[in-house]
């Protein structure tokens, strides 16, 4: 009965193209549409990890830019030159901390100068942050003075520390 094989061999092909082409896709579709709500919560749980991350990440860099801008233009908007001061009023401040006094680490014959000597006008009444970005327009002689000056009267670490910075720059450079 070669019909009745040929009839089953046809019927057996549309099985064949009918699961290929309808239920297959039919069957992904829905088995797509079933698990979308946990492939979205996945992808926003790993995603949204990144995001918060990106945003953080982004605030800091700001803030970062804000400060140095800030410090850089002065509290005006004009910029401020090496060595000159904002004429805008300076933000109220903690009052210092009283330590016990300990010895310069560098004893120097000639005394420190005045801070109304130094090549940082007002630098007695200036932040820690803002004679930081000064220092290196100074040159070395003013630096040594500004350096022996804080020694003997602050010793904020972060002046005295870039100060170090500075000197052993210039000190392999040269």
């Amino acid at each position: 009965m070669p019909g009745d094989q040929q009839g089953e061999e046809r019927k057996a092909l549309i099985d064949q193209v009918l699961e290929v082409a309808v239920y297959v896709p039919l069957g992904a579709a829905l088995k797509v549409a079933e698990q979308v709500p946990e492939l979205a919560a996945t992808g926003r749980s790993v995603a949204g990890r990144q995001i918060d991350n990106a945003r953080m990440i982004g605030r800091v860099a700001v803030e970062a830019a804000r400060r140095s801008v800030g410090t850089r233009m002065g509290r005006t908007g004009t910029p401020v030159e090496p060595g000159a001061t904002s004429t805008a009023p300076e933000p109220p401040r903690a009052e210092p901390v009283e330590r016990e006094a300990t010895p310069p680490a560098h004893h120097e014959a000639a005394a420190p100068p005045a801070g109304s000597e130094l090549a940082v006008a007002g630098y007695d009444t200036l932040a820690a942050s803002q004679i930081v970005p000064l220092l290196a327009g100074l040159s070395g002689a003013e630096i040594e003075e500004i350096r022996r000056h804080e020694e003997a009267t602050r010793r904020r670490r972060t002046v005295l520390g870039r100060i170090a910075q500075l000197q052993a720059e210039r000190h392999h450079g040269a």
